[in-house]
């Protein structure tokens, strides 16, 4: 395994995160791989005066670089490029380029509305630092649909927060056996598909690394999951070799 040089600047790089965001996850993936110490700020997830001031907008993950005269940089993999290409933060091009699969994409595709009925109500039950507050969490349940309702008709539709919460944790407590089967398939087609527990692609770790993993990583928050040996080593090397915990102790 590679193991890069410390980077440790006077001021840190600042990244504004939330917990649970797999996009926010592929920036601290990336730097964690790198070895480039940084300060991650949780956001809760109803601020949107933060986001705004630095971007104009309630997105992240956002970086700012307190040493460097640059605006706040918004997308991820501009903010994962951004550090694998200066000198500054150790050897450039260490993140391989994505080689193109469509084998993942369509994996990831499949589970779509599967990891949506799962995922979504189990964050609601977490103490991630996005949701240590009601607020946070009515942000989140407001904004963010249940299958079989798309977006759209769930942020302007009539619903009521009463019906949303009620659909979410109706999700909880009577989808679970549903949709459970179907992840455990799906993690069993996946074990094949990672190359080895250093990167899922032939040729060492790489942008198809950067987004499997974050991905990965909101699984690992349900219980009743079974990763198969391949997945989980592959899950549990890059959790140690770029920092950023698996939610393996808080399973719900």
């Amino acid at each position: 395994a590679t193991t890069f040089e410390r980077v440790v600047e006077d001021s840190l790089p600042k990244v504004y995160v939330y917990d649970h965001c797999p996009f926010c996850v592929r920036v601290r993936l990336a730097l964690g791989y790198k070895n480039v110490k940084h300060e991650v700020v949780f956001m809760a997830n109803d601020d949107v005066a933060t986001p705004t001031a630095l971007i104009g907008k309630k997105i992240a993950p956002i970086l700012v670089m307190p040493n460097d005269d640059m605006d706040p940089m918004p997308e991820s993999l501009d903010i994962c490029e951004f550090f694998d290409t200066n000198e500054r933060f150790g050897p450039v091009n260490a993140i391989k380029p994505a080689t193109g699969r469509t084998d993942f994409k369509q994996w990831q595709k499949s589970l779509q509305t599967t990891l949506r009925m799962l995922t979504r109500p189990r964050y609601m039950k977490t103490a991630l630092p996005e949701f240590m507050q009601q607020d946070g969490k009515d942000a989140f349940v407001k904004n963010h649909q249940l299958p079989p309702y798309e977006k759209k008709d769930w942020k302007e539709g009539d619903m009521s927060m009463d019906d949303k919460w009620a659909l979410y944790n109706e999700a909880l407590e009577t989808k679970t056996d549903e949709y459970l089967p179907q992840l455990n398939e799906a993690l069993k087609e996946l074990e094949p598909m990672i190359y080895s527990k250093e990167a899922c692609s032939e040729g060492g770790f790489s942008y198809d690394d950067i987004d499997l993993w974050s991905r990965l990583r909101s699984i690992s928050l349900i219980k009743g999951a079974e990763f198969p040996k391949g997945v989980k080593e592959y899950m549990d090397y890059h959790e140690k070799a770029a920092d950023v915990p698996l939610y393996w102790n808080m399973q719900i």
